[in-house]
């Protein structure tokens, strides 16, 4: 009974989170010696702290709560790696709070017991104290002693001057394109010289990988500087989707006071309007573009969650987890029927590993009612596993009930699409290409890259090639479908693609 009182309090903590670590009751629980004792002896410690230090962490850096939780992290560990981990993470979190000399004493135990990232922040903090040179001595020690990585050169960046700043930063970006401050500094840079387009091309190289906050906001400054408002626009309301308190020049102007002012510079669309944008930018594979116009129905609409449940959509494929879930349970919370609310939290239970749980969701919403998403949703779910021909067959037959029911042009494209795949999976190969080609016909324009895995598999290699050109010629994000292309050329071509000038993570 003891356990299943704590398993319910720990419940009720962890549901409550990040808010619960604000809580002085809570932290006094737990930073109390006497639960530290009991969760060192359960095994589950270090596990515990290490997750709501992560929470505390994301919600701010700086703050007394995550220095707290921090230490009893430390206390908690037991091996190597674990303590050079949390060392680390300490350092960071002092680097942060302005701490320099605490900072760099956890860096340097961090470094000493074999972490070798964390000579960086020694650097970093002997940088902060004034110790320019002996920073960037430090970083060369590192680069010549330890096999280069782009972390080095970015880092010893920071302390060196002039040509040298630029060709170290040259480096890292060869070296791990990943990095997002080469590209920042050298877009500062040219705008500095007033080559604004030249400095929007350098950003638009990461929004091809990542979408950043701060390479956002940077871009939306540069269109400003060009008078460019309706794209200056188009990315603040990308920020706002991405967070929706954003606070834009250093935290001092709020985003939707400039989305504000902008509005009056651009031309104003109806609700109908941007459904239209909608399914040009759908069509197009322009997600940022499609994001934009999302935010604005919302603001005209800010309840509805049918429009709340496509804007998660676009941000699980752009790779931005948490925006997803906030927007899939604010489409959860402004459901106005049991059916299509069941079929929300269907999708966040799928979202977060219960796949079951999901399934039984999608079966209580078509029980309730037929409906295009309640199909989809467990034609998904059961998708999402190795099929055999029965399984497959009933997937087919849960796309097809829901291409019966009413939806949009935006959906029924990707029910088409994912039903071709089955098919292709299953070796019907003509029906694949039927299913593509009526994806096609309301402009579902990945549906191109399915017909080029069909001509492939039927040893049509230059019709595949083709294929794959249509996308890249429609598609404004079309980074992955140049290294997609790139398996239908020929060895000799293919060899003279570089694929990472497109997308660098890939």
């Amino acid at each position: 009974m003891a356990y299943l009182l704590v398993a319910a309090c720990l419940q009720v903590l962890l549901r409550g989170l990040p808010s619960s670590l604000y809580n002085p009751k809570v932290m006094k629980f737990l930073c109390s010696s006497k639960v530290r004792e009991r969760l060192a002896m359960a095994g589950h410690g270090f596990l515990l702290y290490y997750f709501l230090s992560h929470v505390a962490m994301e919600e701010s850096m700086v703050s007394k709560t995550t220095v707290m939780l921090l230490e009893r992290l430390e206390e908690c560990t037991t091996e190597r790696w674990q303590k050079t981990l949390v060392l680390h993470q300490l350092g960071c979190v002092l680097l942060e709070r302005r701490e320099f000399k605490d900072a760099q004493f956890r860096f340097l135990a961090a470094a000493k017991a074999g972490h070798v990232y964390s000579v960086a922040g020694v650097a970093r903090t002997k940088y902060k104290q004034g110790q320019q040179y002996s920073a960037y001595t430090l970083m060369s020690s590192i680069i010549s002693e330890y096999k280069p990585a782009g972390w080095m050169y970015q880092e010893r960046a920071l302390y060196n001057i002039g040509k040298e700043k630029i060709l170290d930063l040259s480096t890292a970006t060869e070296l791990d394109p990943t990095f997002l401050f080469p590209y920042k500094y050298r877009a500062v840079a040219k705008a500095e010289e007033k080559q604004i387009r030249a400095a929007i091309l350098e950003i638009d190289r990461t929004v091809r990988f990542k979408l950043s906050p701060d390479c956002i906001e940077l871009r939306a400054w540069f269109f400003i500087a060009l008078e460019d408002y309706e794209s200056a626009l188009r990315d603040i309301r990308v920020l706002l989707t991405l967070e929706p308190n954003y606070m834009m020049f250093h935290g001092k102007v709020s985003g939707d006071y400039l989305v504000e002012l902008l509005s009056h510079r651009v031309k104003q669309l109806s609700q109908a309007d941007c459904w239209m944008h909608l399914y040009d930018q759908w069509s197009s594979v322009d997600d940022i573009g499609s994001l934009a116009i999302i935010h604005q129905m919302l603001g005209h609409n800010p309840g509805k969650s049918l429009i709340q449940f496509r804007q998660s959509l676009l941000l699980l494929r752009l790779n931005c987890q948490k925006a997803a879930m906030r927007s899939l349970r604010l489409a959860r919370n402004n459901s106005g029927s049991e059916h299509e609310r069941l079929v929300y939290e269907g999708w966040i239970l799928y979202d977060t590993g219960n796949r079951e749980e999901a399934l039984s969701k999608a079966e209580k919403s078509i029980h309730i009612q037929r409906s295009f998403e309640a199909f989809f949703l467990k034609a998904y779910a059961l998708a999402d596993s190795s099929l055999d021909s029965e399984s497959s067959s009933y997937v087919i037959q849960l796309l097809e009930e829901a291409l019966k029911c009413p939806s949009d042009g935006l959906r029924k494209g990707q029910a088409l699409n994912n039903l071709g795949s089955i098919y292709v999976d299953c070796g019907k190969l003509d029906k694949a290409v039927d299913c593509y080609m009526s994806a096609l016909d309301i402009k579902h324009t990945r549906a191109h890259q399915g017909l080029a895995r069909v001509y492939h598999l039927k040893n049509q290699r230059k019709a595949a090639y083709d294929e794959m050109t249509k996308l890249i010629e429609k598609a404004q994000n079309n980074a992955s479908a140049y290294e997609k292309r790139s398996e239908y050329c020929d060895p000799e071509m293919a060899k003279m693609i570089s694929i990472w000038q497109h997308n660098w993570i890939r």
